[in-house]
């Protein structure tokens, strides 16, 4: 009996353009000789854009979108989704740094989760931090 091979879904969003993938409009080949190594991760900040007012469009306005930092605390990703989002959800000091450096309000990001060590909550509560 033969079962259904699970595929992954399409990957359409990075086009091929003379043999060479292109993210942000740049042959992966040129970006990598700027970034000076491989293997990297690349993020086109249009697609970003693009799957956030998808999403948004999809839900009720009242609803509020937080981004949460561990899903990707490169700095640069934060603070572009930062601009994308309601608020940021953090669940340790390093993630409540990388938000603060965001430029966030820091009333519009929530920390939480379990096993916050004083030092922790003594920075969120000083930072203006919802815990």
């Amino acid at each position: 009996m033969g079962k259904t091979r699970p595929t992954h879904w399409p990957m359409s969003q990075f086009p091929v353009v003379d043999d060479c993938l292109r993210v942000g409009d740049m042959p992966l080949t040129q970006l990598a000789a700027r970034v000076g190594q491989t293997p990297f991760y690349a993020y086109e900040r249009r697609l970003l854009d693009q799957k956030m007012a998808l999403l948004r469009g999809a839900l009720p306005p009242a609803i509020e979108l937080h981004y949460a930092v561990k899903a990707n605390p490169m700095p640069a990703v934060v603070q572009h989704m930062a601009g994308l989002v309601d608020g940021l959800d953090v669940a340790s000091l390093g993630e409540m740094r990388v938000a603060l450096d965001s430029g966030t309000n820091p009333s519009r990001i929530s920390f939480a989760g379990p096993g916050k060590r004083p030092v922790e909550l003594t920075a969120a509560i000083a930072a203006g931090i919802t815990v």
